[in-house]
């Protein structure tokens, strides 16, 4: 059903003018209340399709909307009639339309970006918090309320318990460009908060650049927010943030590097997240950016250097002993030893450290001098901790040389380290004469 202007619908609302055609089922008018009891411009969102399916899905956004009732981040309902045909909702007109209507503004302006980012999570954050799932965000579904949004257009909204989960699993419904994969192959019937972090991603994409978001183009993107739209858009849903407020945290730090806000420290949190998320779930990562990160992690005061370095995960340790990273891993042996000095992680860390330094010690791609300054490492931390565990893995370390000629550098690190864990090691264990020298020397200085 089509109305006019001035046609009067269920007998009080006047029709003003068509306020929106681009709502899918739903029409959008913008009316007058002729009995006075609401006042000012309103707007009228009614259901011009006939069909059952959409009557029905027509009928549960009415309902999950007016769950919220009273909620500024949420369309409210202020007036409806699902048993009018057709049926109609009444709610508040915004004269400033939705979020397309701001995208120039948003495009080249990373502050307003972040603020519109975070009043997006804050409206799909109202609808987790009560367990619905908007399932068809974009940025057509934000509607402009002065400085702040409301979340509209809930006509695939999923409420919790539904058994109306429509009719056939085969239907596709949502924004091509936006649905997350999983809705092509059954999973739009039993969403959960990983679609709406899909489409969230993808929503922030559009707005950042203007471009269609069916494919994510890089350069189009400053590199902190496209490592954020990726992680949200990934093709499997167990990649993505696990919250929004995962996403939200993300959001802030790569607003951090782009806004220079934090100095480096801000910088080098983002650049280790980046990395540390392509390496565990692509198993891949980028040169530049542990360069990057090397360089300025140099650059933050000491303390910040050692609680990143109490971050690092052994596969972020592995990837230093590459050949392109001979010069980085000379610099992060250093700032790694700040850490192993201050003692300020415990006991049982000293194992970790082992563990990481034994990936450099054992790697033939790095150079004699770091292996051993990596043993050196682990042999300190073990001892200052006094743990057994990391003290066995030095051992098993120094037992393993093989080759004379880097032997000659572990031999320098029993001279440095006269521990009783290093110098009780048994000569005969070793396979390295010059290993096997340096303990019995080491030996009779005690004796």
């Amino acid at each position: 059903m089509e109305y006019e202007i001035e046609d009067t619908i269920d007998g009080r609302f006047q029709v003003a003018s068509v306020c929106s055609e681009s709502g899918g089922m739903g029409r959008v008018l913008l009316i007058n209340d002729i009995t006075g009891t609401l006042d000012g411009q309103l707007a009228l969102k009614y259901c011009r399709e006939e069909d059952d399916e959409y009557v029905k899905r027509f009928c549960r956004e009415v309902r999950l909307l007016k769950q919220f009732a009273g909620n500024t981040k949420v369309v409210e309902v202020l007036h409806s009639n699902t048993e009018h045909d057709p049926p109609y909702f009444v709610m508040k007109f915004y004269p400033e339309g939705d979020l397309t209507n701001r995208v120039d503004k948003i495009k080249g302006n990373p502050e307003e970006q972040e603020r519109v980012f975070n009043l997006m999570i804050d409206c799909i954050a109202e609808l987790h918090a009560n367990d619905v799932f908007h399932r068809d965000i974009k940025p057509q579904n934000f509607l402009v309320d002065g400085a702040g949004l409301v979340v509209s257009d809930f006509g695939l909204g999923m409420e919790p318990g539904s058994t109306s989960r429509f009719t056939s699993s085969s239907m596709l419904w949502g924004t091509e460009g936006y649905l997350p994969p999983e809705f092509h192959h059954g999973g739009f019937k039993y969403a959960d908060h990983s679609g709406d972090v899909f489409m969230l991603g993808k929503s922030f994409y559009v707005l950042a650049t203007k471009q269609n978001p069916t494919y994510l183009m890089e350069n189009e993107v400053n590199p902190a927010l496209f490592h954020v739209i990726e992680r949200a858009c990934e093709l499997d849903k167990n990649d993505r943030y696990r919250s929004l407020a995962e996403l939200r945290r993300a959001l802030t730090m790569a607003y951090d590097v782009m806004l220079g806000r934090g100095g480096h420290l801000g910088e080098v949190s983002q650049l280790l997240a980046t990395i540390t998320d392509r390496l565990e779930n692509e198993d891949q990562y980028q040169p530049s950016q542990v360069i990057e990160l090397i360089e300025k992690l140099a650059l933050v005061d000491k303390e910040e250097q050692i609680r990143i370095c109490l971050e690092l995960k052994n596969p972020f340790i592995s990837i230093l002993t590459h050949d392109q990273f001979r010069q980085p891993l000379d610099d992060f042996l250093r700032i790694y030893q700040r850490m192993v000095e201050s003692e300020q992680y415990g006991w049982s860390f000293a194992e970790t450290i082992a563990f990481n330094m034994r990936s450099i010690f054992r790697s033939e791609e790095v150079t004699a001098k770091f292996r051993a300054r990596a043993l050196e490492l682990a042999v300190d931390a073990a001892y200052r901790k006094n743990r057994f565990a990391a003290m066995e893995t030095c051992a098993s370390m120094i037992t393993s040389v093989d080759n004379d000629e880097f032997g000659v550098h572990v031999a320098g690190v029993i001279q440095k380290s006269p521990h009783s864990f290093v110098t009780d090691i048994e000569p005969s264990r070793c396979k390295s004469e010059s290993v096997r020298s340096a303990l019995r020397a080491s030996r009779a200085e005690r004796a």
